[in-house]
């Protein structure tokens, strides 16, 4: 029952196709702000940084697969960003501040709710060579899941922060109740 529950709050929270909508036009957004875009529309220049050099980014191939899978998932969902309004509402503004390598969103969701393992160190990018730590996980978080896997790591946020994990990290056996 006590699952049933979680799973349920879950889809009526974070499930919403108008936060998925949002979620994924900033990450794909905020990869073209990375590389120095100026937005012209009202809502990126609320958004992203004001110091920008180009209105033709080049991407990198992560950034590109990442804007083109969002792309896709945004048009699966028929979504309808108000550019020309000043607010979004996605709850990533500011948690990817850190990340070096940005994630993409999945269509599943679960969470890890009252975590009870080991704490484990969420990382900037996939492996230690070139990433840093972004936060971490520990006793009695809540770990969301919400983004595609790669590579043995998988992409996870909590309440404080996010980052890269290595896959298998967060299991339903090191959570009090596992929604999703």
């Amino acid at each position: 029952m006590k699952t049933l529950f979680l799973t349920a709050a879950l889809v009526c929270t974070a499930g919403t196709a108008s936060a998925l909508c949002e979620d994924a036009w900033y990450l794909r957004n905020l990869a073209f702000d990375r590389a120095g875009y100026c937005f012209g529309s009202t809502l990126g220049k609320s958004v992203f940084d004001a110091v920008c050099s180009t209105k033709k980014p080049s991407l990198d191939d992560w950034d590109q697969r990442m804007v083109s899978a969002h792309k896709k998932l945004e048009t699966s969902y028929s979504c309808k960003i108000n550019t020309k309004g000043r607010n979004l509402a996605s709850t990533l503004i500011g948690k990817l501040d850190d990340v070096d390598l940005l994630p993409t969103l999945s269509q599943f969701e679960s969470s890890c709710v009252g975590y009870t393992g080991a704490p484990v160190t969420m990382t900037s990018g996939i492996g230690q060579r070139d990433s840093y730590p972004t936060g971490s996980i520990t006793g009695g978080d809540t770990v969301y899941f919400r983004f595609e896997s790669w590579g043995g790591f998988e992409f996870v946020e909590t309440e404080t922060a996010a980052g890269w994990i290595p896959e298998g990290s967060v299991t339903p056996d090191t959570c009090t109740a596992f929604a999703g």
